[in-house]
């Protein structure tokens, strides 16, 4: 009886730390976002994070309801050396490298709506390249 309890317990260990990886360790999506970094933050009460707002090519396109939406990436940042870089580039063309997360953990910082609608947790973890902003960049 305590080998059948044993395996038991082990399964359900299992299967948690299973879904514990695929739902907050493992990046669903990765890839790279290019656009003015138009704001960069660090806010919160019980975890302080690094939040940050980069308006995409295109800036203000039309919404489905017929009213005006700006077209924004909206991101945490985990990494110190990263958001001392960044709070240096706000208002300049920035292309940045992110990880999206299915689920939130609360000291990575907030959850977003992602390209597919769903919410999701959004980390930009490495500048690639940082330029001047265009001419007639006014802070959207």
């Amino acid at each position: 009886m305590r080998k059948i309890i044993f395996f038991a317990v082990l399964i359900l260990l299992l299967f948690i730390s299973g879904y514990v990886y695929y739902c907050y360790y493992r990046p669903h999506d990765d890839g790279e976002k290019n656009g003015i970094l138009n704001g960069f933050s660090n806010k919160g009460n019980v975890f302080k994070t690094y939040e940050g707002v980069i308006l995409l090519p295109g800036g203000i396109g039309s919404a489905r309801t017929g009213g005006l939406q700006r077209n924004e990436f909206h991101f945490s940042v985990t990494d110190e050396a990263v958001a001392d870089s960044l709070k240096k580039c706000v208002g300049m063309q920035v292309l940045v490298h992110y990880n999206q997360y299915p689920k939130a953990l609360p000291w990575r910082g907030e959850t977003y709506k992602s390209t597919e609608g769903n919410n999701a947790q959004i980390i930009v973890d490495k500048i690639q390249s940082v330029t001047t902003a265009p001419n007639g960049y006014g802070g959207l």
